[in-house]
């Protein structure tokens, strides 16, 4: 085990917004920092860092914890990697010690295989691949970024991959549910023979998957095979490169999104590694929501043919409803990112990525985009419907009216009408939310102003009882910090939460340990107010839909005052632990 102290010392010595900001961009709200959440799909920045209490709160997903707790969650590490990784960024050396945990899931196994895998093709490549070495310097790879990036080679024998993988004693039945192997006249045989092999890695850096591509045209089994869907990997929710690439996604606040291996290759070896691939698929919004960790700002790199812009198009606009910015970097019809480097250059690919098109203007004016004007603006439309940011719709509405040349008010109509498709059109009364009872929110604010002050929570531990929270959450906290707080020795909010193994209670008590004791009464005062007037609001808005049932405008109105309508109590009824 690790000494106490030596993780006390670790954590202090990691700053908390220093090792976020090392994963995702954060800004500075005030007192705190905000950024888009890792932890679900998250369009509005909802991650919240304190950096005086050492301790991080997505309001929106409710993960919470310390710095030990972010690396483990967005890792998928144990709290022992997360400590060592930690303690390797601080410098900080930990004794040796004997590791006892044994491997036990079967996705731990298969992350065994994999990395096994890896390293046998990477070996394989060098001491058997004089083929595939000679097809990349054809290709005009360099032996740097081939090792860099982990490819290997896939002996050409049925099963060269299974008996290495048997010698190193993992077993038949796990090998045969891999992905890495296939059924030949009833015997198992490996799936990537005689293949140049990329390693597929998950955002935390394990690999997961494969992609082989003949090095001869015309072979058996197609140019490309990559592993089939299964426990460890799922077509569509990986973006080859991320891993390598993530941080300079964060650095450069932007995403070049191609299709290819070998696209992206090019563009890493040309220098811009602030790039991804999609594995030969279209843009997924699973792949948007992991590139909206890093970055809003989407550049569509595909292929210059029809097909490359029209595909190109179609991610460029689900990233819309996601609330990215998407942008379409133009190629000349005959070329892709490859070839157009090999042949024009750098600089040349750079100025085309300088003067990609925001997506609304590439719609409103390429030629080879689908449909006549109606059709894309309904295009666009389809996917702006789906962000819930009033400000960024309206924003873009203007940027479709300059670009169509159509009116706002038309547009809006457009978007309101298609919203109507899928919404019911009898009016609708105001949710009947949870209430919320002045004594829940006496007991909440005593709970934050005694963890926030040692002589508050001295009074608390000594003075009152359980019996004194009649909700039973509120009480359950109490509960927990009398039992392993000492009144004497409070500590900070990162050693608070360093203690609580049950996810949902440190969840709860990081959010009350992030309040301001100072503005909480006005806020919730404020909030209350706000809530009644937007009752009040609602309900006029009901009867004038009954006496004019046919105005649009009114729906619309409606849509958008239940929006903040809902906020608001979530943003209540989120502060209130029932």
């Amino acid at each position: 085990m690790i000494d106490n102290h030596l993780i006390e010392q670790i954590r202090a010595a990691n700053d908390i917004v220093e090792v976020i900001q090392g994963y995702l961009p954060l800004k500075r709200a005030g007192s705190t920092w905000r950024g888009i959440c890792p932890f679900h799909q998250d369009t509005n920045p909802s991650l919240n860092v304190s950096q005086t209490k050492q301790i991080f709160k997505c309001f929106a997903c409710g993960k919470a914890g310390n710095v030990y707790g972010f690396v483990q969650e967005y890792e998928k590490i144990s709290f022992i990697e997360a400590v060592k990784k930690l303690a390797q960024r601080a410098g900080i050396a930990i004794p040796r010690f004997e590791r006892t945990k044994r491997v036990n899931t079967k996705r731990e196994q298969l992350l065994v295989v994999y990395q096994t895998a890896r390293d046998f093709f990477a070996e394989s490549l060098q001491r058997h691949g004089d083929e595939a070495l000679e097809y990349l310097k054809s290709r005009q790879i360099s032996p740097e970024t081939a090792q860099n990036l982990q490819l290997g080679y896939a002996l050409g024998g049925e099963k060269a991959l299974l008996n290495h993988l048997m010698k190193e004693g993992h077993a038949v039945a796990l090998l045969k549910e891999s992905g890495l192997f296939g059924n030949y006249r009833g015997n198992v045989v490996d799936l990537f023979r005689d293949r140049l092999m990329f390693p597929i890695h998950n955002n935390t850096g394990d690999v997961i998957a494969f992609g082989g591509r003949q090095m001869a045209e015309g072979g058996p089994g197609g140019k490309y095979i990559n592993s089939p869907s299964g426990e460890l990997y799922t077509k569509g929710n990986e973006l080859y490169g991320l891993f390598k690439s993530k941080y300079e996604l964060s650095k450069a606040d932007k995403a070049l999104v191609c299709e290819g291996y070998f696209d992206f290759l090019r563009l890493w070896e040309a220098g811009f590694v602030n790039s991804v691939a999609t594995l030969g698929t279209a843009l997924t919004k699973d792949q948007i929501y992991l590139l909206a960790r890093y970055t809003k700002n989407v550049y569509m790199l595909f292929d210059g043919d029809t097909a490359g812009i029209r595909s190109a198009t179609r991610g460029a606009a689900l990233c819309m409803a996601i609330g990215l910015s998407p942008f379409i970097v133009e190629l000349p019809p005959d070329s892709d990112p490859d070839t157009f480097l090999l042949e024009e250059g750098k600089e040349a690919m750079q100025q085309r990525i300088d003067s990609a098109l925001p997506l609304i203007n590439f719609v409103a004016t390429h030629p080879q985009v689908e449909g006549d004007a109606r059709e894309r603006i309904d295009l666009l439309l389809e996917h702006i419907r789906q962000n819930q940011d009033a400000v960024q719709r309206e924003l873009w509405i203007n940027d479709m009216s300059d670009a169509f040349g159509v009116s706002t008010s038309a547009l809006n109509s457009r978007l309101s009408s298609g919203r109507q498709a899928f919404t019911r059109q009898e009016p609708q009364s105001a949710p009947a939310e949870k209430p919320a009872p002045e004594e829940f929110l006496e007991e909440r604010t005593l709970l934050i102003l005694s963890l926030q002050s040692a002589e508050y929570y001295k009074v608390l531990a000594t003075e009152l009882n359980e019996d004194y929270f009649n909700n039973m959450q509120c009480r359950e906290i109490y509960q927990w910090l009398v039992k392993h707080i000492d009144p004497d020795v409070v500590g900070s909010p990162a050693d608070i939460l360093s203690n609580i193994e049950n996810t949902h209670l440190r969840d709860t008590l990081a959010e009350l340990l992030l309040e301001d004791p100072q503005q909480l009464r006005f806020e919730d005062t404020l909030d209350q107010v706000k809530i009644r007037k937007l009752q009040r609001d609602l309900e006029m808005l009901d009867k004038e839909i009954l006496s004019e049932p046919h105005d649009v405008g009114l729906f619309q109105k409606k849509q958008e005052l239940m929006g903040v309508y809902r906020r608001m109590t979530r943003k209540v009824i989120h502060k209130l632990p029932y």
